[in-house]
């Protein structure tokens, strides 16, 4: 039981000491104040149950202090005991006056104080109680004349077990209605209205089978270790109430159902007002119950006869509209049923298959298809009232009146009309079917050409290859050997013919990889490497080329070696065309940078420049073979082209992906990642 709380309140410490020693033994929670003024503050915050007020104080007197106290309508209800001497008892019509219950006088003994104060306590709880029950039979009214007013019986039980709720102070309070001696129903819950309809069996609730047992309301304290609840402990461990109230609803002697209440421990004890209220509301709402389960078997029947005449007129409606829809639209449409006999057919599929409306009605499905198109239009059309699996789009071949073959697309829609039918969209496609054929035959030869072209491109190329390598030995030997023979404009001519050659010979080979792409001829050799491998070797081979040209290359590594499925060579091919253009449109004192980032799926290599950039209009054109790269101000760099459309198609040939970021004079990066794994 909670302990009553006490504020003494007087000027002399010694007298508040005095007090506080005699109402010790009683276990009271005890505080202390000094003056009125302290007192009214006190009073606000403590909430005492009891203030024993002196009546004599500086600065505030206990009249004062009781007059304020009493005026404020959070703590007018809490009795003030005056405690004062024989000569003041003038002073006592003016503190009556200002709402104080009680006086003693000094001296006094203990008895006659500790009588004084249970008696204003007893008389505090009467109030209170009187006070509550007269606010219970309020609510109680209140809801039984909405009970007898109205013959929704969901809406007032949803109000009933709300109202309970919130008046008494629980988590959760539900009314359930038995439907046989194992299940009921939810009929209301204030916490979550949609458990409205819930079934539920009656052996997952040993409360409400103890109930039933009895006859009577029950309560079970600390549910989670009630020996009544243990066969059913694991379902509730998470609830969060620890304390249940059932009392059964009796209707003529029988009980219907039941009314339950579930709070948590220190928010509500159930006590005897608590019992008397709750079991007059579920007298009350009796006959709601009832009520609500004769209302609800009438409903059920009214809703199959206006079921019943609803499925009616919708047919009715389905077929009128359905008619206008169908015969004004400029596909063909035709309505089938499960036999594949047409119900339906509009005046675009009559006339796309030389018929009438009428013969077609009295045709089938397989009259109208071709012997190739037989077994896969009628599988899907038996498919399709099966409940199987059936294609909604599909090219079939259906014969005309004159016996002329078809090509045509049919939709069938996922809309079933009433009556089981399936809806048909019909577009002839012949023309469109035989134009597609056409398309991919004149594909096919230019594919061929192609292919023609690659491989005369191959084989000259090919054959150039001896003599310039022939050429461009001779011409190294001969500049290395006769150097003091050759005149200058001898020297730079040679000089002229060297490069020349170099790049004839990049030329080749670069056409001769592409080529090989076309006649599948490129194979690649995977293998798991290290991906830092071919790019330590690029590094190694083209950081002085760089460092002539004034540029700062950096590569910045992968914390850990990762390694991957990869064609090494093919990958330092690409690595040498990326770095290479990089080197030539970065002028000097730029730099270029090397990044290497990988994820569970690929792996990824940026190569970073501070060029000019590339305009906007030739990135997308970047890849193409014999695309020449111009920098943002649009001077053009020597090369053949094919770099970066064989570096894509290694990259391609590698399920991988590479594409560049630019910007106009705040330079460029070509990024490329393949797979971890192939």
């Amino acid at each position: 039981m909670k302990a009553n709380k006490i504020l003494i309140v007087d000027d002399q410490k010694y007298a508040r000491q005095m007090l506080r020693d005699i109402l010790a033994p009683l276990q009271f929670v005890i505080e202390e104040a000094g003056d009125g003024r302290e007192a009214v503050m006190k009073t606000k915050d403590f909430r005492p149950d009891i203030i024993l007020m002196d009546l004599m104080m500086p600065d505030m007197s206990g009249i004062e202090a009781s007059r304020l106290i009493k005026s404020d309508l959070q703590t007018a209800s809490i009795p003030i005991l005056v405690i004062t001497a024989s000569k003041e008892k003038n002073n006592l019509l003016s503190a009556f006056a200002e709402g104080v219950d009680d006086y003693i006088t000094k001296p006094f003994s203990t008895n006659e104080l500790l009588a004084r104060v249970q008696a204003n306590l007893y008389k505090r709880d009467a109030l209170i109680l009187v006070e509550q029950k007269k606010v219970d039979a309020g609510i109680i009214l209140d809801l039984s004349l909405a009970i007898a007013s109205t013959l929704n019986a969901a809406k007032i039980l949803q109000i009933i077990v709300a109202r309970i709720a919130e008046h008494v102070n629980m988590r959760r309070c539900s009314i359930v209605r038995f439907s046989d001696s194992s299940h009921g129903h939810v009929l209301a819950s204030n916490d979550d209205p949609s458990a409205k309809g819930l079934r539920i069996e009656l052996s997952r609730y040993p409360e409400l089978q103890e109930m039933i047992r009895t006859g009577r309301a029950f309560v079970v304290k600390d549910a989670k270790r009630h020996p009544l609840l243990a066969e059913v402990r694991e379902y509730i461990e998470d609830i969060d109430f620890d304390t249940i109230l059932v009392i059964p609803i009796h209707h003529e002697q029988e009980i219907i159902g039941a009314l339950i209440l579930r709070t948590k421990g220190g928010e509500n004890s159930f006590g005897s007002r608590e019992l008397a209220f709750c079991q007059s509301i579920a007298d009350a709402a009796a006959n709601a119950i009832k009520n609500a389960s004769l209302f609800e078997k009438v409903l059920e029947e009214s809703d199959e006869l206006r079921e019943t005449k609803e499925k009616l007129e919708k047919e009715l409606r389905e077929k009128t509209v359905y008619e206008g829809l169908f015969e004004h639209a400029s596909e063909g449409l035709m309505v089938l049923n499960a036999a594949g006999q047409p119900q339906y057919v509009n005046r675009s599929a009559a006339e796309m298959l030389g018929y009438t409306g009428k013969q077609m009605l009295k045709m089938s499905l397989k009259d109208f298809l071709a012997e190739e198109s037989l077994q896969v239009g009628m599988e899907n059309h038996i498919n399709f009232f099966l409940g199987r699996e059936f294609s909604r789009k599909y090219d079939v071949l259906f014969k005309t009146s004159s016996g002329e073959k078809r090509c045509v697309a049919v939709s069938v829609s996922n809309h079933r009309l009433e009556g089981n039918y399936a809806i048909l969209a019909l577009i002839d496609v012949t023309r469109e079917r035989m134009d597609q054929h056409l398309l991919a035959e004149a594909n096919e030869r230019l594919k061929a050409l192609d292919l023609l072209k690659s491989e005369f491109i191959y084989t000259a190329t090919n054959d150039l290859r001896l003599p310039v390598a022939v050429l461009h030995s001779n011409c190294l030997q001969l500049r290395e050997s006769d150097t003091d023979n050759l005149t200058e404009t001898q020297g730079e001519h040679l000089d002229a013919a060297i490069e020349s050659c170099d790049r004839l010979m990049d030329l080749i080979e670069e056409l001769l990889d592409s080529s090989r792409f076309d006649l599948k001829d490129y194979a690649l050799t995977i293998g798991k490497q290290n991906i830092m491998d071919p790019i330590r070797e690029v590094y190694t081979v083209l950081a002085p080329f760089a460092s002539c040209n004034g540029v700062q290359m950096t590569v910045t590594p992968l914390q850990s070696d990762t390694f991957g499925s990869f064609d090494g060579g093919k990958i330092k091919c690409v690595l040498t065309n990326l770095i290479g253009n990089a080197i030539k449109f970065t002028p000097r004192g730029g730099e270029i940078g090397i990044s290497v980032d990988a994820d569970d799926l690929e792996l990824k290599i940026s190569i970073s420049d501070t060029g000019e950039g590339i305009p906007e209009a030739y990135v997308t054109r970047i890849f193409n073979e014999f695309y020449h790269l111009k920098s943002a101000k649009g001077s053009l760099k020597k090369g053949s082209g094919l770099g970066l459309a064989v570096s894509k198609r290694i990259i391609d040939a590698h399920n991988g992906r590479i594409w560049v970021e630019s910007s106009e004079d705040r330079g460029t990066t070509f990024s490329f990642a393949i797979p971890l794994t192939r």
